[in-house]
């Protein structure tokens, strides 16, 4: 993109786009936390019956944990394309500003449509979509209005955009289309098919994991060429290259969930050599980026949008293992269903995902309020916020793949877990508890200081 079709976005126009979904999005995250924490509780013999005598089971806290998660990384990502479309092309129409408010209402809609319903006890059952169909209809009209938000800019060129405009593009078409396969098992033909049901459903979760981590991925290269000023990196080698390996294991990550089910050897060992692609050049981008925001104008003390950057970098280098263990045919054999599973998706989500829109809706919360909220960005509390957080989650996912693999060999063996599995499983709510604290401080302080 040329120089000439950036510019600075008008504060009205960013605060009623940009500023209406980073507050939908940190909503999102509390929601997700808090249902995380209360469903962790369970894993304590003698709170578990009082939880479910106030109708706070796990089977109702779990799908809205993972719904809002979710939503937090879409959220948190739409937000930053809008900062965006503001920023382009001179800024969004009418038209777009009609069809903005059309899907922000209809998200507001289908959110508290998923939180009562889901609380409320009326689930399919399915895993990310155990809401009712009703809610799906309205999220997918609503991300319609937004990717033609998007897709409409590209009538200026696609080919030469740099590459979060790729990302995202692919991102929100990929989304549409996972997202509808994943209700496949309205059709008859795949409902009363159980093995066809499975494939398709870890299919579709498989591949829609990989569409928010194409506008998360985007997000990042946006954000790290305005923090650093280089707009190199978004025509880069490097970039495409992870947008192509992207793109690929989008197509092949699902079998790591379908290992159990018929299927070639073959299919299972690409999956595992485009998974690992993937996640070496995942670290070599995220490294990258650490140097470029190093090596911007002049030397800065503690940066806090920086630095939950920093911390994402780290966490995707530490979570190359897990994904190896997940991605080898002959491991994933092992510890298929078991807590290490658990362990890997949450350090990615929250580790990853998570570490890096904090950073990202920092950088944005800068924009619109201006420097004035620097000193709280980049406060000492900022930087405890990132080590209790990372902290408390290393313990976490450290101790999930322990007894994840122990439970795991122990079933392949025949032999019954070991009595410490369970008799350690206090470890997650207690540490659990310190993450939540940790996720709840960060994304406070980030809704306090959006406030208009």
């Amino acid at each position: 993109m040329s120089d000439s079709t950036q510019m600075a976005p008008p504060a009205e126009m960013l605060e009623k786009t940009s500023g209406v979904q980073i507050r939908m999005a940190l909503v999102c995250i509390l929601v997700a936390v808090l249902g995380g924490a209360i469903g962790a509780l369970h894993y304590v013999p003698s709170l578990s019956p009082m939880l479910n005598d106030m109708g706070l089971t796990f089977p109702k806290l779990r799908p809205i944990h993972t719904a809002f998660a979710s939503l937090w990384i879409f959220g948190g990502s739409v937000a930053i394309v809008y900062h965006f479309l503001c920023s382009s092309h001179g800024g969004l129409t009418a038209g777009d500003l009609l069809r903005f408010r059309i899907h922000t209402v209809c998200w507001l809609v289908a959110g508290a449509g998923i939180l009562g319903s889901l609380f409320m006890g009326y689930s399919t059952g399915r895993e990310y979509l155990g809401f009712p169909v009703v809610f799906s209809a309205i999220l997918l009209f609503g991300w319609i209005c937004f990717a033609w938000n998007l897709l409409r800019r590209l009538r200026h060129g696609f080919w030469g955009q740099p590459i979060y405009i790729w990302f995202w593009t692919v991102g929100s078409l990929f989304f549409m289309y996972t997202f509808v396969e994943g209700h496949a098992y309205l059709m008859d033909s795949v409902f009363n098919s159980p093995i066809k049901d499975l494939q398709v459903q870890w299919k579709s979760c498989g591949t829609l994991v990989g569409s928010f981590n194409f506008m998360m991925y985007g997000s990042l290269t946006y954000v790290g060429e305005r923090l650093s000023g280089d707009k190199k990196y978004g025509q880069s080698p490097i970039a495409f290259w992870l947008f192509g390996v992207g793109c690929l294991n989008s197509f092949t990550n699902y079998v790591h969930h379908t290992y159990h089910l018929p299927q070639t050897g073959t299919v299972k060992w690409v999956a595992f050599l485009v998974s690992m692609a993937e996640v070496i050049i995942l670290i070599k981008l995220m490294m990258d980026m650490g140097k470029m925001l190093k090596t911007r104008k002049g030397s800065m003390p503690f940066c806090g949008r920086g630095g939950w950057l920093g911390m994402a970098k780290w966490w995707t280098i530490f979570m190359l293992f897990t994904s190896i263990v997940i991605s080898v045919p002959t491991f994933n054999t092992l510890i298929h269903g078991t807590q290490l599973v658990m362990g890997h998706a949450m350090g990615a989500t929250v580790g990853i995902d998570t570490l890096v829109l904090l950073g990202t809706a920092s950088w944005l919360v800068v924009e619109l309020r201006g420097s004035a909220v620097l000193p709280r960005i980049d406060a000492g509390l900022t930087k405890k916020s990132i080590y209790l957080i990372s902290g408390s989650l290393f313990v976490l996912v450290m101790w999930l793949s322990i007894a994840g693999y122990v439970h795991g060999t122990s079933r392949y063996n025949g032999d019954a877990t070991p009595s410490w599995v369970s008799a350690s499983r206090f470890l997650l709510p207690a540490v659990g508890s310190a993450l939540g604290v940790g996720l709840l401080i960060a994304t406070t302080r980030l809704l306090s200081m959006v406030r208009k």
